[in-house]
């Protein structure tokens, strides 16, 4: 059985969330360093870190480990937010189980009456009872191609009209033809790209037993 989701449940996160009850990698390794004049974003504005510059390999090792920590924190929210939206899914199909299937059964039983109402009826489409209209419509044609592949192969020797071909634009072509050999393509606008900064953590590599042993 389904158990709903609590008010406690949502503002609970888990022990992953609440790494700030425990100290960060990089105030470990650099208990010395982080402190007033080590800037973050919500303090980049400040008098007292406009003067920050990394330029040794102590800072910029920092700032890799700061925006590694940063990174990680957000991955863990966004699979938080993924969790929760599972679980509020979930109890949604749940909870509204017993209605849908309430409304299929009732229709079923009631569309008879409501077709045979309808066809004593001169100018309307509707039938009006007291707590409520109801009337009959037709749904959309439906078609579900279940093997695209070979339904295209079928139409390609029986029906060739039946087949839409799609124009698209190439746009490694377009690339070379407007960064490369500067010609300007009405409709399109396009940049060269720039160089940014990524960082990752470092794979430590393990060594067994038998590899020391030799």
């Amino acid at each position: 059985m389904f158990n709903p989701i609590s008010h406690a449940d949502i503002l609970t996160e888990p022990a992953s969330e609440s790494s700030s009850l425990l100290p960060s990698f990089p105030s470990i390794l650099f208990s010395g360093f982080e402190d007033k004049d080590t800037p973050t974003a919500a303090s980049s504005n400040d008098s007292a870190t406009e003067n920050f510059i990394i330029d040794d390999p102590n800072k910029a090792s920092w700032a890799v480990a700061k925006i590694l920590e940063s990174e990680a924190r957000i991955a863990q929210r966004a699979q938080l937010a993924k969790d929760f939206k599972s679980r509020i899914d979930a109890w949604l199909l749940s909870a509204n189980q017993q209605d849908e299937d309430s409304i299929s059964y009732l229709s079923f039983l009631l569309e008879p009456y409501v077709k045979n109402e309808i066809s004593k009826l001169h100018n309307s489409k509707t039938l009006s009872l007291p707590t409520g209209l109801a009337s009959i419509r037709k749904l959309p044609d439906r078609l579900d191609i279940i093997d695209y592949t070979e339904a295209l192969s079928y139409c390609e020797a029986q029906h060739p009209e039946a087949i839409i071909i799609k124009k698209e634009l190439d746009k490694s072509y377009l690339k070379d033809l407007i960064l490369k050999q500067a010609e300007p393509i009405p409709g399109i606008s396009a940049e060269l790209g720039t160089d940014r900064l990524y960082v990752k953590p470092l794979k430590l590599q393990t060594f067994s037993l038998k590899e020391d042993a030799a």
